[in-house]
């Protein structure tokens, strides 16, 4: 890769509250025999844990910040993922899409409905499938997310904190009474996009019942990305599953019984 693609030293680091499940363990080690089969070994390896999850991640920056690396990966320790994920993400960064200044992977959240932590622009995370290359996105989360260094320089610290919104509504009115402040009593933004911008959060859902729910870290991270200009995308053809367990009990047993039932009565040619 090496001969192909100039990556800079980097830094990968493992995110955990202190847990690291023997699955990304094995992961980890198979990454790193891979990327330094490959060239690789301007890279560091570290595991960073802290019982608050914003807290590790801006303690993973402060330790990129404090080394010569120019890049981070974060690497959430609940996830699994292929030996050749952190080369195919940095080619990517750094190779065919060298205009994003952070870069995910494809990955899906706990959960019946399992939504790949992609906002293209929704406000919220969208049904997306694997295999349509790099996409542009307004928000990804953190569990496998590489930032270059030129990101937590610009945007400053914390880079990572949970944010409770405002109403879109109450945000307009008090972007509009701060540039009468400014420029003399108007707000020169007044026009046809400004008038869109004002119905759009007067319909809002939000303008009849608001409950205001905390933002994630590694969401409120990406609108900083992206309110300092900088680009985000999600690589969506690197997937990175999310280990989940369940918690099993009597109940579990009888609606797998109940099903079996069904199934009898359905074999039977009964229809319920």
């Amino acid at each position: 890769m090496s001969d192909t693609v100039e990556v800079p030293p980097g830094l990968v680091v493992t995110t955990t509250w202190g847990l690291v499940t023997a699955e990304s363990a094995q992961c980890i080690a198979d990454t790193r025999s891979f990327c330094e089969g490959q060239g690789l070994k301007n890279i560091q390896w570290r595991m960073i844990h802290g019982a608050l999850v914003d807290k590790a991640r801006n303690d993973a920056f402060r330790a990129m910040l404090n080394s010569q690396a120019q890049w981070i990966l974060m690497i959430d320790a609940d996830m699994i993922w292929e030996r050749d994920a952190v080369v195919r993400l940095l080619s990517a960064a750094y190779g065919t899409h060298p205009q994003y200044d952070v870069m995910g992977a494809y990955c899906n959240l706990r959960g019946n409905l399992a939504l790949p932590t992609i906002d293209t622009g929704t406000g919220t995370w969208e049904s997306h499938y694997p295999g349509q290359g790099v996409m542009s996105v307004m928000r990804t989360g953190g569990a496998f997310l590489l930032v270059k260094r030129h990101v937590a320089e610009r945007v400053p610290a914390p880079w990572f904190a949970l944010r409770v919104p405002v109403r879109p509504l109450d945000a307009v009115a008090e972007v509009d009474t701060f540039c009468r402040t400014v420029f003399d009593g108007r707000n020169p933004f007044r026009g046809e996009a400004w008038d869109r911008l004002t119905t759009a959060a007067a319909t809002h859902p939000s303008a009849q019942s608001w409950s205001a729910e905390e933002v994630g870290e590694d969401s409120s991270f990406c609108d900083r990305v992206t309110s300092a200009g900088l680009n985000i995308g999600v690589q969506s053809d690197i997937v990175v599953k999310h280990l989940d367990r369940e918690v099993k009990d009597w109940t579990f047993h009888r609606k797998a019984m109940d099903e079996r039932t069904k199934q009898d009565r359905l074999l039977s040619g009964f229809t319920e």
